[in-house]
């Protein structure tokens, strides 16, 4: 087994045994891995500070096996950016979980095309810190995300958001005019995030 390094966003974390983990997350090239994390939950050395935790952005030195649709184990893991403004906030904590949860069920095992996928996840988590207005923020993050997937019809009234970067959400959020949009159709397009990930993936709760 070859060793590797690289960076990932942690989407998920599931205990598996008495003291191993299993990470899922994506990978700079858009694709999702899953890692095991043996002894995750007793190493302070390799796994310590929680660092393994869904938002956090890591390095992770690891092994592939030769099947890469198997496994990789995980030797090791560093912090880069773990966003505790989002976990101060229950608000921002939970749209933060929400973008996890969407990409999650998206992103694909082996897929290294979809690197667009990987830098929304990030630019989004860091408009999260930051932001002054979540709905207006959750709008924009759901357009951006349709747009992505290719499966929204445009109309006129999303190109405020389309156009702009994922970091200027909060000079949207500025104009009064955006705010109207924001209440008006937050709620509409979330549901057609949600119906739409249905589609791709049962399993989305």
């Amino acid at each position: 087994m070859n060793e590797k390094q690289d960076r990932f966003i942690i989407l998920k974390k599931i205990k598996y045994g008495e003291a191993d983990l299993i990470i899922h997350a994506i990978g700079t090239d858009g694709a999702k891995s899953s890692f095991l994390a043996k002894g995750a939950l007793k190493s302070k050395k390799r796994f310590g500070g929680g660092i393994l935790e869904p938002l956090h952005f890591v390095s992770f030195t690891y092994k592939e096996k030769p099947d890469s649709s198997q496994m990789k184990n995980l030797n090791e893991a560093s912090l880069i950016e773990d966003f505790k403004e989002i976990r101060s906030d229950y608000d921002k904590l939970e749209l933060g979980l929400f973008i996890l949860n969407c990409v999650s069920h998206v992103s694909l095992e082996g897929d290294q095309n979809s690197e667009f996928l990987f830098n929304l996840t990030g630019h989004s988590l860091r408009a999260v810190a930051i932001a002054t207005n979540l709905r207006v923020l959750r709008l924009h993050f759901c357009l951006k995300f349709l747009y992505q997937q290719g499966v929204v019809s445009i109309e006129n009234w999303m190109t405020p958001f389309l156009k702009a970067n994922m970091n200027e959400s909060n000079q949207l959020a500025e104009y009064a005019e955006i705010q109207e949009l924001a209440e008006q159709y937050t709620d509409s397009i979330e549901s057609l995030v949600i119906q739409y990930i249905k589609t791709a993936d049962p399993g989305f709760r």
